[in-house]
């Protein structure tokens, strides 16, 4: 489907997606050269955390190292996923050096989150995973994906440790409802929780005068292995989405493909398709309350989420899924 097709690849460096996206890829058939939205050192973490005026000359100096450095060579596709602060004058750029090339973005943050309605017409095709944005700019909706793994794991057997599995990056509103969601059980249930929070955010928070829960956060990633282990482990995933986006987590997704039932803050999932309320559930952050026979009952039937593949074929353009 992609045989021999150049694509320059620009995305996060975000839990290993991007090396899954790209090995994918390489699978169907293309050539990948990838480079990373932005630089992941120590210096850009001091820039984003105390010197954030700073950032759109960073970025901007990114982009034109990508145009420069790959100016000579041919490509058939630029393809983004996200793309934290690009320039218009970077597309531009690589239009002028590529005219044949398609141009496809793919929004995994919110529009609020990262803003990139500005570039929305230099690109030939863009999809986002966010409700709101998809209604507002005019763009195409399109769900996230599981990769392999996922699917791997799910098929083993594995005993039940965890009646809730609450995981994912610091955010204060997640923090605050892991708190909340902690003091609301009793002893009838069982809670598995991780929040990573990276130590230049954990140092900026203190300076701040935020007071946490050591044992709450930790400054270290959970381990692929361990996240998957564990989320197989539970009975209910529990989502606090970002409140500045409307779409579907990855970890929703992840659930559902492994047929874990979800309990989300996100009321957003009620017009999504995957939506069953046997299997999905809203929850108060404010006041968590929780519904035993939602806790215990089984999962029911099968959740036709997309596979990383599919998702590929979508995105990429190359047929349509369903």
């Amino acid at each position: 489907m992609l045989k021999k097709k150049k694509i320059l690849f620009i995305a996060p460096v975000f839990h290993d997606y991007h090396i899954l996206i790209v090995e994918k890829l390489t699978q169907m058939g293309a050539e990948v050269t990838f480079y990373p939205e932005r630089d992941y050192s120590i210096r850009f973490k001091i820039i984003n955390n105390f010197f954030n005026h700073w950032l759109p000359f960073k970025q901007s100096k990114h982009y034109r190292k990508i145009v420069r450095q790959t100016a000579s060579q041919e490509f058939d596709y630029l393809f983004v996923i996200r793309g934290y602060m690009i320039t218009s004058e970077f597309v531009k750029q690589f239009k002028e050096y590529h005219p044949e090339a398609k141009t496809i973005m793919y929004q995994w943050d919110s529009d609020r989150t990262n803003p990139f309605s500005s570039i929305v017409p230099l690109f030939d095709k863009v999809q986002s995973f966010d409700y709101e944005d998809c209604s507002n700019l005019n763009i195409t909706y399109l769900p996230l994906f599981y990769t392999e793994d996922v699917a791997i794991e799910a098929s083993k057997k594995h005993d039940i440790k965890y009646d809730f599995f609450l995981m994912g990056t610091y955010m204060p509103e997640r923090y605050k409802a892991l708190v909340r969601f902690k003091e609301a059980l009793n002893d009838s249930y069982s809670l598995k929780s991780f929040i990573y929070i990276p130590s230049s955010s954990l140092k900026k928070e203190r300076l701040k005068g935020v007071k946490l829960d050591n044992s709450l956060i930790s400054t270290r990633h959970m381990s692929r292995d361990e996240y998957l282990e564990t989320l197989n482990q539970s009975r209910v995933i529990v989502d606090v989405s970002n409140p500045r986006q409307t779409g579907l987590a990855m970890r929703i997704i992840e659930a559902l493909a492994s047929r874990r039932k979800i309990l989300t803050v996100n009321k957003a999932i009620l017009q999504d398709p995957y939506y069953n309320l046997n299997n999905i559930a809203l929850f108060d952050p404010e006041h968590p309350e929780f519904d035993q026979r939602f806790v215990c009952s089984e999962f029911e039937g099968v959740a036709d989420v997309l596979s990383i593949e599919q998702w590929i074929i979508s995105v990429m353009n190359l047929v349509k899924v369903g």
